[in-house]
C-alpha cells in the first residue's frame, strides 16, 4: 500500500496540492512563532555594556525580593528583580566607610536622575537620565570632543554606543529633572567603547553639586563603586568591604553581579509580553493549522470515494484501503512539514520586524535558528497530517464497491454517528464556559472567550449537515427569485452536495468566528475603557508628560495659577506588584492628592470610602482586588517596580478607575518611598464660566517648556479613543495577520479543490445546452451561496462569544461597550468574498475553454439565395473508438 500511496501522490498530485500547501502553511506558523517564543527566552538578560566595568567592587541596596505563597508541601517562592534601580539610602556615609577600607583607591557615589532635553524650540530631544561626571570614569565614558562640565550651567552628553548626540558642543538646551528646569550649554561630547544599543538613554552628565541639586532626595544613591588600588585583587577588597558593613543589608558584587540587574528585567518583563502575544498567536494558528487540514483531508477522500471503490471492487480490503491513506498521509505531512519548517525559518524574521516596527518587541531582538522548535514543529506538522487524515480513513475504509456506479453528487447520511458525537462534546464544553464567564473577572473572560470561539466553530462544522441545508435555502432565495435559472441551479447543487458546502464555508466559518471574536473583544476592552473616562472625568483640562521626569513641582504650580483654573489633580505613575492570596499581580500606581480628586473625578467605590485614603493606605480598582483577593480593611503588601516593601491597609476598592492607574496611594506616601516619582498628568478642574479650549491653550503653553502637552478635556477623551483604538488594532493585527493569510489561501485551496469536483457537472450543463455566461453566473451565485452560509456561522460563533464576555465584563464592574466593528468585519467578509470568487471562477473559465463546442466553418449550399431557407447539411455519423 505504501508504493500505491507513493504512486498515487506522484500521478494525482493536483489533488494533494490544496492539502500540501494548508500544511506546510501551519508548520511556518508554528515554527515561526516557536522561534520567536524561544528567542525571547534566551534574550531576558542585559544586551548592553555594563555601567560599572571600569570598577572593581559595586555596593548597592538588594534588587531583587522574594515572597512566598502556601503553606506546608505546597508552598512555593516567587522571585523578582526589580524593573527600576532600589537605591541605598545614606550613600554619602557608606561611601566614608568604604574609602577608609585597606585597599580602596575611591568610592564613587553614583546617582541617577531621570531627565529630558528641550531644543531652542522647545521640542523635546528624547529622555535621558542625569549623572555626575565623577561617574563618568566607571563605565569608563571619555571625552571625544569638548570638555568636562565645570558649572551646573555646563552638560556633557554620552549617547549609547552607536547612536548619535542629540546636540553638539556650544549648544543650548533646557534640561527638565523632577527638580525643575534649567538652561544648560553642551561642553563636551563624551564616548564609550561596547557593544551598538543605539536604544539605550542617552546620559547627560553634570557636576556632582549640580546633579544633587536636581535630585528629589540626595541622601541616596544607585550604588557606591569601589575602584581598588593597583595590585589588591577584587575579591579580596570585596570581602573586607562586606566586613566594614557587617549589620548592613547592602550588597557587595564584583564580576557579572556589579550590574543591578535592572536593565535585564526590564527586558525580560517586555519579552514576556511578547511571548504571551506570540503564545496566543500559536494557539491561533495550531487551531486554525489543525481544522484546515483535517478539513482538506476529509474533503480529498469525499472527492475519490468512487475512485476507491474500485479500490475495493478490485479486492482491497478494508484494512489495506486505511493503511493507504494514512500512508499517503503521511509522505505528505513528511514534504509538507520539511518545506514549513523552511518557510517558518525565514518567516520568523518577519514576524519578529513586524513586532518592532510595532514597538511591541526590543529593537535589537534578534531570532536566532532554533533546532529544537524546527524539530517540534517538524514532528506537530506530522502528527497534525496523521490526526487530520484518522477520521476520513475511517470513511474511506467503509467506503462500498457498489459506490462506482454512483454518478449522482446527491449524498447521504453525510450527518454521522462520529459528528453527533464530535458535535454534542464541543455544545456542551460551549455551554459550560458560557456558565463560567461571568465569574472569570476582564482578564480571566479574554482567554476563555477566545477558547470558546474555538469550540463553536468545532461544533457548528460537526453540525454543518444540519445548519447547511436551511442557510442554504435562506441565502439562495433571493438569488432565485432574481434569475430565471442559474440561481436555482446553483442553490440546487449546493443543497445536493452539502459535504462540498460544508468544506467550502469551514474555512470561511474560521475566518471569520477568529476575526471577528478577536476584533470584537478589542474593541469592547477599548471602548469600555474609554466611555469609564468619559462618564466619570470631571476636568475641563488635562496635562500630561509622556515618561521622562514628568512635570515638576514648579510646572504644576504654574499650571494651578492659570486663569480659569480651580484646582489641579496631580497623578505621578509608577508600576509595581500586588502581593495577592496566591500570585504577584502586575499593576499601574498612582501617586493622588486625596481631595483634590473630587474636583476632577466622579469615582465610585465598591467598598470602603476615598475619605480613609491618607497614610499607609491604599485604593484598588475592582479587576485588580478580585485578583489579588484584596478586600477594603484587608492589610496588605505592595512592592514597587524598585523592590521597595510597602505595608498598606485597603481604604476602598473602585467601581471605576476613570482613567487612573488601578492602584492609587497618597503622594506623601509614595513619594516618601520612591521620591522620584514624577507627575505625569495634571487634571485641571475650571471654574465656572471658564473655557475648556482656552484653559487648555494657556496650559499647553506652559506644558511645553517642561516637554509636556495639553488638551481640553473632549479633545483628550477623542485623542485616548483613537489611542486605544488604534493599539487595539495593531494587537489584532499582529495576532491575526499569519493566520488570516493562512484562511485565505486556505479558502482558495477548498475552493479549488471543490471546482475539480464541479468539472463534470460543467461539462454536463454544456452538453445540455448551457452558455458559458450561465455557466459562471451558476458558479458566481453557488459561491456567494457558500460565503454567506460560512460567514453566517462565522458571525454567530463571534456573537456568541461577544455577548458572553459582555455578561463578563459588566459583572466585573461598571458597564461593558461593545461597538459593532462594521468596517473590520467588512473588510474580512469582502476579502473572504474576494478571495472565493477568484479561485471559483478562474478554474471554471479554464475547464469552459477546454469543453468548448467547435463550431462548424462548412460553406453555405449554392441553392441558397436571399430570403430562402437553407438546405439541409448531411449529419456524419459519430466516429467510435475501437477501444
Amino acid at each position: 500500500m505504501l508504493t500505491i500511496a507513493a504512486q498515487t501522490l506522484r500521478t494525482r498530485f493536483t489533488l494533494f496540492i490544496g492539502t500540501f500547501i494548508a500544511l506546510s502553511l501551519g508548520v511556518a506558523l508554528i515554527a515561526g512563532t516557536g522561534q520567536v517564543l524561544d528567542a525571547t527566552r534566551q534574550q531576558s538578560g542585559s544586551q548592553g555594556p555594563g555601567r560599572y566595568d571600569a570598577a572593581d567592587v559595586v555596593v548597592r541596596a538588594p534588587q531583587s525580593y522574594s515572597v512566598r505563597f502556601g503553606s506546608g508541601d505546597g508552598a512555593y517562592d516567587e522571585t523578582r528583580t526589580g524593573t527600576r534601580t532600589h537605591r541605598l539610602a545614606d550613600a554619602e556615609e557608606t561611601a566614608r566607610r568604604i574609602a577608609a577600607v585597606d585597599g580602596v583607591d575611591r568610592a564613587v557615589v553614583d546617582r541617577s536622575v531621570p531627565a529630558r532635553l528641550l531644543d531652542e524650540d522647545g521640542e523635546s530631544a528624547g529622555e535621558s537620565v542625569a549623572r555626575g561626571w565623577s561617574g563618568a570614569s566607571l563605565a569608563p565614558f571619555r571625552i571625544g570632543e569638548g570638555n568636562a562640565p565645570r558649572t551646573s550651567r555646563e552638560v556633557v552628553l554620552a549617547p549609547a554606543p552607536g547612536a548619535e548626540p542629540t546636540a553638539r558642543t556650544g549648544d543650548r538646551l533646557t534640561l527638565v529633572t523632577p527638580e525643575g528646569r534649567t538652561r544648560v550649554r553642551v561642553a563636551g561630547v563624551a564616548r564609550r567603547s561596547g557593544p551598538a544599543d543605539p536604544e539605550g538613554p542617552e546620559t547627560v552628565f553634570l557636576t556632582d553639586a549640580a546633579l544633587r541639586q536636581h535630585s528629589p532626595d540626595p541622601s541616596r544613591a544607585d550604588a557606591v563603586a569601589v575602584v581598588a588600588e593597583p595590585g589588591v585583587a577584587a575579591g579580596a577588597l570585596a570581602g573586607r568591604v562586606r566586613a566594614a558593613l557587617p549589620e548592613s543589608p547592602l550588597t557587595v558584587r564584583t564580576g557579572a553581579g556589579k550590574e543591578s540587574g535592572t536593565e535585564g528585567a526590564h527586558r525580560a518583563a517586555a519579552l514576556d509580553e511578547v511571548a504571551t502575544l506570540l503564545a496566543v498567536m500559536a494557539l491561533i494558528g495550531c487551531f486554525v493549522s489543525v481544522f484546515v487540514v483535517s478539513g482538506t483531508f476529509a474533503f480529498s477522500i469525499a472527492q475519490r470515494r468512487r475512485e476507491l471503490a474500485l479500490l475495493r471492487t478490485v479486492g482491497a480490503t478494508p484494512a489495506q484501503v486505511t493503511r493507504m491513506v494514512t500512508a499517503e498521509a503521511a509522505l505528505l505531512g513528511l514534504a509538507a512539514s520539511a518545506v514549513g519548517c523552511f518557510l517558518g525559518v525565514h518567516g520568523s524574521g518577519a514576524l519578529t520586524a513586524v513586532l518592532r516596527h510595532y514597538g511591541m518587541a526590543p529593537a535589537d531582538m534578534a531570532v536566532p535558528v532554533s533546532v529544537p522548535v524546527l524539530v517540534i514543529s517538524f514532528v506537530l506538522g506530522l502528527a497534525v497530517a496523521l490526526a487530520g487524515v484518522f477520521a476520513a480513513s475511517r470513511r474511506a475504509a467503509r467506503v462500498r464497491p457498489a459506490e462506482t456506479l454512483r454518478e449522482s453528487d446527491v449524498e447521504t447520511k453525510v450527518m454521522t454517528r462520529g459528528r453527533w458525537i464530535t458535535g454534542g462534546i464541543f455544545l456542551a464544553l460551549a455551554l459550560l464556559l458560557l456558565v463560567l464567564l461571568p465569574g472569570a473577572g476582564g482578564d480571566g473572560a479574554v482567554v476563555i472567550s477566545l477558547v470558546l470561539t474555538e469550540i463553536l466553530v468545532v461544533a457548528m462544522v460537526a453540525f454543518a449537515p444540519l445548519l447547511v441545508p436551511p442557510l442554504v435555502r435562506a441565502a439562495a432565495w433571493p438569488l432565485a427569485a432574481l434569475t430565471r435559472f442559474t440561481g436555482t441551479l446553483a442553490a440546487d447543487s449546493a443543497r445536493a452536495a452539502v459535504r462540498r458546502t460544508a468544506s467550502c464555508a469551514a474555512p470561511i466559518l474560521v475566518t471569520v468566528a477568529v476575526s471577528g471574536s478577536l476584533v470584537s473583544m478589542s474593541n469592547a476592552t477599548s471602548a469600555t475603557s474609554v466611555d469609564d473616562e468619559r462618564t466619570h472625568l470631571r476636568a475641563g483640562a488635562v496635562v500630561e508628560s509622556s515618561g521622562g521626569p514628568g512635570i515638576p513641582v514648579d510646572g504644576v504650580r504654574e499650571l494651578s495659577g492659570l486663569p480659569g483654573v480651580r484646582s489641579a489633580a496631580v497623578v505621578g505613575m509608577t508600576d509595581g506588584q500586588l502581593v495577592g492570596f496566591n500570585a504577584l499581580i502586575p499593576g499601574d500606581i498612582g501617586a493622588v492628592d486625596p481631595g483634590a480628586l473630587d474636583d476632577s473625578f466622579r469615582l465610585r467605590t465598591a467598598e470602603g470610602s476615598l475619605s480613609a485614603l491618607r497614610g499607609d493606605a491604599v485604593a484598588v480598582s475592582r479587576t485588580l482586588s478580585d485578583q489579588a483577593g484584596w478586600k477594603a480593611g484587608d492589610d496588605v503588601t505592595l512592592r514597587l517596580s524598585d523592590t521597595t516593601r510597602l505595608k498598606l491597609k485597603v481604604a476602598a476598592v473602585l467601581d471605576s478607575s476613570a482613567g487612573l492607574p488601578g492602584v492609587l496611594l497618597p503622594r506623601e506616601t509614595l513619594h516618601r518611598a520612591d521620591p522620584g516619582i514624577g507627575a505625569g498628568r495634571v487634571y485641571l478642574a475650571l471654574a465656572d464660566g471658564a473655557s475648556p479650549d482656552d484653559v487648555a491653550h494657556r496650559a499647553d503653553a506652559v506644558a511645553r517648556e517642561y516637554g509636556a502637552g495639553a488638551l481640553s478635556r473632549d479633545a483628550w477623551l477623542d485623542n485616548s479613543a483613537r489611542s486605544a483604538e488604534q493599539e487595539g488594532r495593531v494587537l489584532v493585527l499582529v495576532l491575526l495577520g499569519l493566520a488570516l493569510i493562512y484562511t485565505g489561501i486556505a479558502i482558495a485551496n477548498t475552493l479549488v479543490m471543490a471546482a475539480e469536483q464541479r468539472a463534470a457537472g460543467v461539462l454536463l450543463l454544456r452538453r445540455l445546452g448551457a452558455t458559458g455566461g450561465q455557466v459562471v453566473r451558476s458558479v458566481l451565485w453557488e459561491t456567494l451561496t457558500v460565503v454567506a452560509v460560512g460567514g453566517v456561522l462565522g458571525l454567530a460563533a463571534a456573537g456568541v462569544t461577544v455577548l458572553g464576555m459582555g455578561r463578563a465584563l459588566t459583572d466585573a464592574g461598571g458597564g461593558a461597550s461593545f461597538p459593532v466593528p462594521w468596517a473590520e468585519m467588512g473588510g474580512v467578509l469582502g476579502g473572504c468574498l474576494l478571495v472565493a470568487v477568484t479561485a471559483s471562477l478562474v478554474p471554471t473559465v479554464l475547464q469552459l475553454r477546454a469543453t468548448r463546442t467547435p463550431r462548424s466553418t462548412a460553406p453555405p449550399s449554392p441553392q441558397t439565395g436571399p430570403g430562402q431557407p437553407a438546405a439541409p447539411r448531411a449529419v456524419e455519423p459519430p466516429v467510435h473508438s475501437r477501444s
